[in-house]
C-alpha cells in the first residue's frame, strides 16, 4: 500500500469523543451500539477511522480506511491518496466520481501538523477547537470490489489553503463543515460541481493550535501523550 498526501499535510489526526459527543456536532447521526472502533490519539494512513456517510436515508458511522481507492483501480500497490486538494478535486480521476456521489464526514478531536524549524528540524502541533469540541472535516470515500474479498472501503480528507491560527504551522488545512451544511454534503443527489465547491467554500477556521512532543512523531505511539502540550508533557506517563 502507497499512502499519499497529495497536499502534503493532514497526515495524522485523533478521534478519543464517543458517538454520542459527535451527535451534537453531526446534523442527523444515527450512533447504535457501540463504538465501531476504539478511542485512537494518533490515526494515520492505512489505519481505519470513524466516518459518516449517507446509507438507508439516514446519516449513519463506518469504518473506512484511510487512503482513498477508487472503485475502478484494479491493480495493487496503486498511490492511494489520504488528502484532495478541494481547488482541483473535481478535476481529477481519482476523485471525480466520488466528489459528485461519495461524500463522507471524518469524526475527529483534533490534528497534528509538523512545523519547518533551523537546521531541518520539525516541530509537531495539535491543532483543534479551541473548547476542546469535537468536530468533522470533509472527506470522499470510495468502494472497491476488485482488490479485497467483500469490497474494500476507504476515504481521503479534502483541504484547502490555511487560514487563521492554523496558517502559522503549514499553508493548507482540512476542509472542517459546519453543522448548517453537513446535510447537502453527505446528499448524493446533490452532485453538481458549482454547488459542492460552494459548500466547500464554509470551513470553519477557528481553531487553536500549540506545540506536542515529537512523541506523536511515530504511528506506534497512540496514547494520550499525544495530544498533551509540549511544555505539559510530563504529567502524563
Amino acid at each position: 500500500l502507497i499512502a499519499l498526501s497529495e497536499a502534503n499535510m493532514c497526515g495524522r489526526f485523533e478521534r478519543h469523543s464517543a458517538l454520542s459527543e459527535f451527535s451534537k456536532v453531526v446534523e442527523g447521526l444515527i450512533a447504535e451500539g457501540i463504538d465501531p472502533l476504539p478511542p485512537s490519539y494518533n490515526i494515520a494512513p492505512s489505519q481505519a477511522a470513524l466516518t459518516v456517510r449517507h446509507r438507508a436515508g439516514a446519516h449513519r458511522v463506518d469504518s473506512l480506511t484511510w487512503g482513498l481507492v477508487p472503485g475502478w483501480m484494479k491493480e495493487t500497490g496503486k498511490i492511494r491518496p489520504i488528502n484532495a486538494r478541494a481547488e482541483t478535486i473535481h478535476q481529477k480521476p481519482m476523485f471525480r466520481d466520488a466528489f459528485r456521489y461519495q461524500r463522507c464526514l471524518v469524526l475527529c478531536d483534533g490534528y497534528y501538523e509538523w512545523k519547518k524549524l533551523s537546521k531541518g528540524r520539525k516541530q509537531p502541533y495539535h491543532l483543534g477547537r479551541p473548547d476542546k469540541s469535537p468536530f468533522v472535516m470533509a472527506g470522499l470515500w470510495s468502494h472497491n470490489a476488485h482488490l479485497a474479498t467483500g469490497g474494500l472501503e476507504t476515504f481521503c480528507v479534502i483541504t484547502t489553503p490555511a487560514s487563521g491560527e492554523a496558517a502559522t504551522i503549514h499553508h493548507r488545512m482540512p476542509v472542517i463543515l459546519p453543522r448548517a451544511v453537513q446535510t447537502q454534503w453527505l446528499d448524493p443527489s446533490v452532485s453538481k460541481t458549482k454547488q459542492i465547491q460552494e459548500l466547500l467554500m464554509t470551513s470553519d477556521t477557528d481553531l487553536s493550535v500549540y506545540p506536542v512532543s515529537t512523541f506523536v512523531n511515530s504511528p506506534a505511539n497512540n496514547s494520550v501523550s499525544c495530544t498533551v502540550p509540549y511544555a505539559d508533557r510530563s504529567v502524563v506517563s
